[in-house]
């Protein structure tokens, strides 16, 4: 079909003419490609290929080494807005949104159920702003019984970088903190 079509060439010179007999190239191929058309190389699959050979090897140690450091890292670096006193977890958030910092202390117990005892939670909220200078200190309290609950309140943003809280529940003392999202 484009054995007729002539594909352009330097005047003066002959025209290129590809040839192409597989039988030949593959007698002068190298054995591994020969046993790849032959249909005999049987490749590794699946895990195994992680250490078929030392530098598949290094990949996989270095990938162990690194996600046992993100895990470790994790774990070590807890994250502090969170604290639990008798089964009750409490949760710390602080954003900012249009010249105000909005606080909420979220209260949940989830064994708790409606004939859990009633227990009086006092957190002690401090906005805290670059100079690690307490700006203004609020109180909030509640008497948590079951379920979610929050405790919530807002200030004026005085360059409010994070948010303290000092949680009594149970006459036990937890301390959280949490950076301001802006």
């Amino acid at each position: 079909m484009f054995e007729e079509v002539d594909e352009g060439h330097v005047e003066g010179e002959e025209k290129l003419v590809f040839r192409y007999n597989r039988e030949e190239r593959l007698r002068n191929a190298p054995q591994i490609v020969r046993d790849a058309y032959e249909g005999k190389m049987n490749p590794v699959r699946g895990f195994k290929v992680l250490w078929v050979n030392k530098s598949n090897r290094y990949i996989l140690l270095s990938l162990i080494i690194f996600i046992g450091f993100v895990w470790v890292f994790t774990a070590i670096s807890n994250t502090k807005s969170y604290a639990k006193i008798n089964n009750i977890a409490f949760e710390i958030n602080a954003f900012s949104f249009q010249d105000e910092v909005y606080v909420t202390l979220k209260v949940n117990d989830k064994k708790a159920d409606e004939k859990s005892a009633p227990v009086k939670v006092d957190a002690e909220v401090f906005f805290i702003n670059n100079d690690n200078q307490i700006i203004e200190k609020k109180e909030l309290s509640l008497v948590y019984g079951y379920g979610e609950q929050t405790l919530a309140t807002k200030t004026r943003d005085y360059d409010i970088i994070r948010v303290d809280a000092i949680i009594d529940a149970a006459n036990k003392e937890k301390e959280v903190t949490v950076a301001v999202k802006h």
